[in-house]
């Protein structure tokens, strides 16, 4: 669908402007080199500031009233009402080292939750665009979730809980190895956003974290429902769902019922 006929078409103009912006300041590194930890392991660079910046001020250009969730300033507000949310690097410990799964994430949100989704990851050359009830797009090419219905069969995604307060780690490896032992494989590519997106892609069948922010995962989740997966929180979770909690599963639906088993035999303990 042509970004100009697409529901949501200014706010979805707008984010791929923005992420254009973010990304070729992505793409030029000018600043990668300068770093500093926000907490153990937890990374930011000039890039991501300015990448940050950058977004922001296209946004504030069309829509100057929106409020604005943006994770190194955590500006606005995450909460109901129209909203945008943001990551200017998404994968920034790959981008320090120079693997390329890293991108800029952004969502817009409604009283509904997310609407519009844009995830461009400069370094692979993919922009990602989704618009509820328009579909979902990686470079202009419809996307769709994969067919696989067994885990036998299937791929998955996950990060691990690295950041103090964010999950048992040694709890979480051991979901990990079940998932693991049950599957063809499980990858970790350091970016919730372009796990999601691949997802929606058909390139993995599911994807679970926990300790996520608003900013890792809305765009995401536009992608994959609209390219027919489902996205929800974990059994037993508060509610609100993934941006309240931090704990999503992503999947192409056909393996959802027994992702949401393996995450409630582990939920417990993390």
């Amino acid at each position: 669908m042509p970004v100009e006929s697409a529901p949501f078409a200014t706010e979805l103009a707008t984010a791929l402007e923005a992420a254009d912006e973010a990304a070729a300041l992505i793409a030029g590194r000018a600043g990668a080199d300068r770093v500093r930890e926000k907490a153990r392991a937890d990374l930011v660079t000039e890039v991501d500031e300015a990448a940050e910046r950058a977004i922001i001020a296209c946004i504030r250009q069309r829509f100057p009233h929106d409020a604005i969730l943006a994770e190194e300033t955590a500006a606005g507000a995450a909460g109901k009402g129209r909203r945008w949310i943001v990551d200017p690097i998404d994968g920034t410990t790959n981008f320090v080292h120079g693997h390329p799964f890293a991108c800029a994430s952004i969502a817009f949100a409604d009283h509904a939750g997310p609407a519009v989704g844009v995830i461009h990851a400069p370094l692979l050359g993919e922009v990602y665009h989704a618009v509820r009830g328009g579909g979902a797009y990686v470079n202009g090419a419809p996307l769709r979730v994969s067919l696989v219905d067994s885990p036998a069969g299937a791929l998955l995604a996950t990060g691990f809980p690295f950041k103090a307060g964010k999950g048992d780690l040694d709890a979480y490896m051991r979901l990990v190895a079940d998932a693991i032992r049950a599957t063809h494989d499980v990858r970790r590519a350091g970016s919730a956003a372009l796990d999601m997106a691949f997802v929606a892609a058909g390139r993995i069948d599911a994807y679970f974290e926990i300790g996520l922010a608003p900013w890792d995962i809305a765009a995401g989740i536009v992608l994959v429902q609209e390219a027919g997966g489902r996205v929800t929180g974990w059994p037993g979770d508060p509610e609100g769902g993934p941006l309240a909690t931090g704990r999503v599963l992503a999947t192409n639906g056909r393996i959802h019922a027994w992702m949401q088993e393996l995450a409630a035999a582990h939920g417990g303990s993390l």
